[in-house]
């Protein structure tokens, strides 16, 4: 079984293989991906500097380790955790919140101490005003790079299912720069996703979300 993960930079994904090759198969989309050969930081460098560029769809970097992959990505960018839900109501509508011109979802950073899911929990009830939420199950991770202060981050998120009740009011927090939450049907959603950034788009569809 080869191993892929795929980390979104700029909002376009940067795919680490073992087998690139497969990878197209299974993925024919990648064949339009720049591709690096070997878990090196001149690959990824030379990855991130095509994907500033306008128009670029994506980079690809194969290495036969699955250790080298990974040990070169946390040996360049400090990692962050953080969690996020995808909280259904009642009537199968999602949730979820507007801030910085995209539609998202709830989530953010661990903190010292914290279980994942409490902060996954934690954080979709400070930024969306719900508290009576049950957490379901673990969804799957995304990962994403990105600089602060002059400083390179990977952040992965992990994101769990939850249910909330649309009885209780949405209160966004606009200390995060959340703007609105609502609750989203899913005969709205192809509105709502189409404005919103592609690793949401990917993890939407994860959770079986259409549009």
């Amino acid at each position: 079984m080869i191993f892929f993960r795929k980390i979104y930079y700029n909002d376009k994904p940067l795919v680490l293989t073992t087998d690139h090759e497969a990878y197209l198969e299974a993925y024919p989309v990648a064949e339009m991906y720049q591709y690096f050969s070997g878990a090196t930081p001149r690959s990824f460098l030379q990855a991130l500097q095509v994907m500033d560029r306008p128009g670029s769809p994506g980079a690809i970097i194969e290495d036969i380790s699955e250790t080298a992959l990974i040990d070169q990505l946390q040996a360049m960018y400090q990692p962050i955790q953080a969690g996020g839900g995808l909280v259904f109501n009642e009537q199968g509508a999602l949730l979820m919140i507007f801030r910085r011109g995209k539609w998202d979802l709830p989530k953010g950073k661990l903190d010292d101490g914290e279980d994942i899911a409490e902060c996954a929990l934690r954080e979709v009830s400070e930024e969306t005003g719900l508290h009576r939420l049950t957490l379901r199950a673990h969804l799957c991770d995304s990962y994403h790079i990105y600089s602060q202060d002059g400083d390179q981050y990977l952040k992965q998120t992990v994101w769990y299912t939850m249910s909330g009740s649309s009885e209780e009011k949405l209160r966004p927090q606009k200390e995060e720069n959340i703007l609105e939450a609502r609750w989203v049907a899913e005969k709205e959603m192809s509105l709502f996703a189409g404005r919103a950034y592609e690793a949401i788009r990917e993890v939407l569809k994860t959770a079986g979300c259409k549009w």
